[in-house]
């Protein structure tokens, strides 16, 4: 059967940033929700995130955006140096006269921490240890799940924000599965006092020199750490393998280390001063375009990396699922006879489809531009990201991006479906 009124539960799998999202999204708008987390409450993943405009939009439509602002570096640009400290790019991750908002990078912790205290003080319920195994009943009325620990539960929608290896996903899409990208980004971390920064050099900044990109992003408040890596092709592993690579500190060392000489001298101060022990990496994984996010009887609904998983090349993996929640929660408060489920979510399907692919092309056209001289040359014309495309920030280009309220598209498409309701 076919909703047709708000649901008077959601069951949200996975309590990772849209997960939480998508819960005080619900709350604000009188569903109540329950989180289900397969990790424990103490589990930190690391790492900071990039935010622009589109998602911090989000964030402020659900009070989270005020709260972390201050626990966060504001920046505009990302710019694109050669080999001599010349700039040949800019790219706008953000900017307040623009498109409202500055762009910030939080850590990934800070942000999950003020987020589960805000699910906290609205007394929205949040199971850690939590790990679904399977869906045994999709529908008709309701969604019917269990947990390792034997535990049963059900709802009448739930939702899958269980990421990239997504158990939700794997209930009625068995055959889809992460596909390796070829490449990874081994990282690390500085402080910025033991950098030669040249004097007006502008950061965050990408390196772009003959053996390919190197990343330079402060972080913290104050911009006192830098984020800094390099993105290269590197062979697919086993599950084994990778986890053998990520505690094998000392390889990811060397590894970062390579052609030391050829990079200008910035970049030689950062490895310099790379601690062997903070190093770390992240293999690009994608999934192949899914022909539906929802199960068949759509009371199982993907969101973020468990519908499309999103490089990280441009910043876009949580700001698009930040998107997808936005809009979701708005749709799931206003379905009605005229406005039912089916429809709805076929409506923000599309729209959401639509956006994903284009962030996709933006993402693939940076990743070109990373490569090393040598491949960069190789590429077809218009495949390498350049301030001739039209994603230069300068004069607002990137407002395809950064200007959409999700909120506000999602009101749209109900009006649609009420005036064909209403012919």
């Amino acid at each position: 059967m076919v909703l047709t009124a708000p649901p008077a539960e959601v069951a949200i799998i996975g309590g990772g940033l849209a997960g939480l999202t998508l819960a005080l999204a619900l709350h604000d708008l009188n569903i109540p929700s329950t989180v289900y987390e397969a990790r424990s409450a103490d589990f930190d993943q690391g790492g900071g995130i990039m935010l622009s405009p589109n998602a911090l939009r989000v964030l402020d439509s659900v009070g989270v955006y005020k709260r972390v602002r201050d626990n966060s570096l504001q920046f505009d640009i990302l710019t694109f140096k050669d080999g001599q400290d010349q700039t040949t790019d800019v790219y706008y991750f953000g900017s307040e006269e623009l498109y409202g908002y500055h762009a910030i990078r939080i850590m990934r912790k800070e942000l999950l921490d003020e987020m589960r205290a805000m699910v906290r003080e609205r007394n929205i319920p949040i199971h850690f240890d939590s790990k679904l195994t399977a869906i045994t009943s999709d529908g008709p009325d309701k969604v019917e799940f269990t947990f390792a620990d034997g535990r049963v539960a059900s709802a009448p929608l739930v939702i899958g924000a269980d990421g990239i290896h997504s158990t939700v996903r794997g209930t009625f899409l068995p055959e889809v599965k992460p596909i390796y990208a070829g490449f990874m980004g081994i990282n690390s971390v500085v402080q910025r006092s033991q950098l030669r920064i040249p004097e007006g050099y502008s950061l965050p900044a990408t390196v772009l020199a003959k053996t390919g990109a190197f990343l330079l992003v402060p972080q913290k408040p104050d911009g006192s750490e830098l984020f800094i890596g390099s993105q290269r092709r590197f062979p697919a592993l086993d599950a084994a393998g990778w986890e053998a690579l990520r505690k094998d500190k000392q390889k990811l060392y060397d590894m970062l280390q390579e052609n030391k000489s050829d990079w200008p001298d910035i970049v030689q101060s950062a490895l310099e001063a790379t601690p062997v022990d903070r190093m770390g990496f992240w293999a690009f994984h994608g999934i192949p375009p899914l022909a539906s996010w929802l199960s068949e009887s759509k009371r199982i609904i993907l969101v973020g990396d468990a519908a499309h998983a999103i490089p990280p090349t441009a910043g876009q993996g949580a700001n698009q699922a930040f998107e997808d929640v936005r809009a979701l929660a708005t749709l799931l408060s206003k379905l009605s006879p005229e406005v039912p489920l089916d429809k709805a979510a076929a409506q923000w399907q599309t729209y959401r489809q639509a956006r994903v692919k284009k962030v996709l092309d933006l993402t693939n056209q940076m990743n070109a531009k990373r490569l090393p001289e040598s491949e960069r040359a190789k590429m077809p014309p218009g495949a390498i990201w350049s301030d001739q495309s039209l994603t230069r920030g300068e004069g607002g280009e990137l407002r395809w991006l950064y200007d959409p309220d999700l909120a506000q598209e999602a009101e749209k498409w109900v009006e649609e479906l009420k005036q064909a309701a209403n012919p």
